[in-house]
């Protein structure tokens, strides 16, 4: 610990040399001056010793109590280390300036984390946040948070809860999102249930309604499967209708349907292939804007492929912060067109068409598939031909 000291207030090597030499050490033992490294020269007429900077000019003053003389032969500590750069004035401007920089850019927000959020992107949220003027850069003891916060909720749909807690250069957004308010089916309103497409029914659920369609019957789309006219029977067995009354009709039809869906992809693409030497640009990303180092050098005759890669400068906690160095690079192709695999463009196809119409059936299901692929004119068409199970009924409201 005490080496450690002494590095820091700076230690000094002297050489002392006279008649009387020890007793200048025994001036310096009894005043407390504190010596080391002691080396013996020239039998005991001369000795080499290190002691605190600080104390040098007490070391001289006894040195001369003692008929000896005494000159410095060499330093070493921080004092030391400092003094070399006492006449290089660029440097300690630049260390000064960036002492300043670092002290106020902690002031200025770096970076932007939003917690809470499901179904609101990051991005939306930090993009009305910059529409109310608060982003990378702004001062953070001026932010009004109750302000921001407050516009935010009642600019933004979606959102219960925002606030902002800024602690340096991060500002973390704390948001709760709204409850999605339930829709509310109309009863009031009457409809029939219809047909949306043609198809056999294999089962019928009557919520409210007539059923105007039976299990077994073949519809067309368009069709009334369910009527809202309810007709009230007399119960003599007569069969005659007393009365009648209109309803909002629910329910569900389950038929057995056909569809027919298709794609097409060309057979030729067009490969891209290195035509030339590589080029290298490099640009400043400051605060989330960019400041090319070059003007207009990335116009070239010949068609170029261009490739932009960020290096960005991260804080000791893993945060990116908005500071970097772009990497702009172009290099001349050329294109010529080459054959594509004709199996594996059909498989890609007929994947493409499953998932489709899977997202048309929903919880239905597929019965069964017919596949039927065709070379034309440089493409390939797939045709998928398919027996479904689905859902048929849909509300039609009546004025």
């Amino acid at each position: 610990m005490q080496k450690l000291f002494n590095r820091f207030r700076g230690t000094i090597t002297v050489e002392v040399q006279g008649p009387f030499l020890e007793r200048w050490f025994n001036i310096c033992a009894a005043a407390g001056l504190g010596l080391w490294n002691v080396q013996l020269l020239e039998e005991g007429k001369r000795a080499r010793v290190s002691l605190s900077r600080w104390r040098l000019e007490e070391a001289k003053g006894l040195a001369e109590k003692a008929m000896c003389t005494l000159h410095p032969v060499g330093e070493s500590g921080l004092p030391a280390f400092l003094r070399q750069f006492r006449f290089r004035y660029g440097m300690i401007a630049g260390a000064a300036l960036f002492l300043i920089l670092l002290t106020v850019a902690g002031r200025f927000i770096m970076v932007i984390e939003v917690e809470g959020n499901e179904s609101i992107p990051d991005a939306a949220i930090v993009a009305e946040l910059q529409n109310h003027g608060f982003g990378v850069g702004s001062y953070g003891p001026k932010v009004d948070v109750r302000a921001l916060s407050n516009q935010m909720l009642l600019d933004m749909e979606g959102l219960s809860f925002l606030t902002v807690d800024i602690t340096g250069i991060r500002a973390r957004v704390i948001v709760r999102e709204a409850e999605p308010v339930p829709e509310i089916a109309d009863d009031s309103k009457i409809a029939d249930i219809a047909a949306a497409r043609d198809g056999f029914i294999v089962d019928m659920n009557v919520i409210s309604g007539r059923p105007a369609a039976e299990e077994g019957q073949a519809v067309l789309e368009g069709e009334v499967l369910i009527s809202n006219l309810l007709l009230n029977e007399r119960s003599d067995g007569s069969g005659e209708i007393f009365s009648s009354q209109q309803v909002r009709a629910e329910g569900e039809v389950w038929a057995v349907t056909e569809r027919t869906l298709s794609a097409s992809t060309p057979l030729y693409a067009l490969r891209t292939d290195p035509g030339g030497d590589l080029r290298r640009r490099w640009g400043l990303e400051f605060l989330g804007r960019r400041f090319n180092f070059y003007g207009n050098s990335s116009n070239f005759d010949e068609e170029c492929a261009k490739i932009a890669i960020l290096y960005s400068i991260s804080s000791p906690a893993g945060e990116t912060l908005p500071f970097g160095l772009w990497q702009v690079s172009w290099q001349p192709r050329s294109e010529t067109p080459a054959p594509v695999n004709a199996e594996s463009a059909e498989q890609f196809l007929r994947g493409t068409l499953t998932r489709r119409l899977e997202t048309l059936l929903g919880d239905g299901a597929i019965l069964d598939a017919q596949w039927q692929a065709e070379q034309s004119d440089g493409a390939l068409t797939v045709t998928l031909t398919a027996r479904c199970l689905e859902q048929i009924g849909v509300t039609v409201e009546l004025n």
